[in-house]
């Protein structure tokens, strides 16, 4: 169970989150949800694609990690080996609640799971020695304010491709060896033929709700499954 509690510099003064692999298995992941605020980094080092909910029809996006179940491929004993985390990934264990008040909006607020395995006194600090913000809580904040934007985003694209149809399901086989094959289902892309053909209008919406990069990064990222096999190749190698 979570034990959150509100981030402060004085409760919290001397906490530390252990940021390396071995003290959290919840990277382990061969894929993570993520956000259209984020695409125009991710596409730069994995697969995205889209994935619909079979039971709810909800679409997300998400980042391929991996070709195995519990396998992320982007992570070594010393951490990352990508310039940029997934936001979901990279907040550790920290989120964004929200305080009510009768006479203006919700007032946005950090908590940190205090029973999550990685907080303790090892690791990168919090906060500075005399109550500032650590450049780890910096990175932390960026990375829950892609997320808190991400949300909105992410509906603003998925309304535009659903009405503009933009949408294929794809499949994707991938040999490893001869005995070992990988298949991704349940998964859509950007029809590319329908994105070139649409009209002025169209067009002109996507660029005007800042859409139009975001699916032509997607559809490039595609090329980073190749990425995936090479890295998964050599890992079998050392085996």
């Amino acid at each position: 169970m979570s034990k959150p509690a509100v981030l402060n510099n004085v409760d919290h003064k001397d906490l530390k989150v252990n940021t390396r692999p071995g003290a959290f298995s919840g990277h382990q992941v061969n894929r993570t949800r993520v956000f259209a605020s984020e695409i125009s980094e991710l596409h730069k080092e994995f697969p995205l694609v889209f994935y619909k909910d079979a039971d709810s029809g909800e679409l997300q996006i998400h980042s391929i990690l991996g070709l195995s179940k519990d396998e992320n491929l982007f992570l070594s004993e010393d951490g990352w080996t990508t310039r940029y985390i997934p936001a979901v990934l990279g907040r550790g264990p920290f989120s964004i609640a929200y305080r009510e008040s009768d006479d203006a909006a919700p007032e946005p607020f950090i908590c940190i799971d205090m029973d999550d395995p990685r907080v303790g006194e090892e690791g990168e600090v919090v906060f500075l020695p005399m109550g500032g913000e650590s450049g780890y809580l910096n990175y932390v904040k960026k990375a829950l304010q892609t997320i808190e934007a991400g949300a909105q985003y992410n509906k603003t694209l998925f309304t535009l491709v659903e009405e503009m149809d933009l949408l294929e399901p794809v499949n994707i086989e991938i040999k490893l060896s001869n005995v070992e094959q990988v298949n991704f289902s349940n998964y859509y892309s950007v029809n590319q033929e329908k994105l070139s053909q649409l009209d002025g209008d169209s067009l002109a919406k996507l660029s005007q709700y800042g859409m139009l990069g975001p699916l032509y990064f997607i559809l490039s990222s595609l090329g980073n499954f190749q990425r995936l096999i090479d890295l998964k190749n050599a890992k079998s190698a050392l085996i």
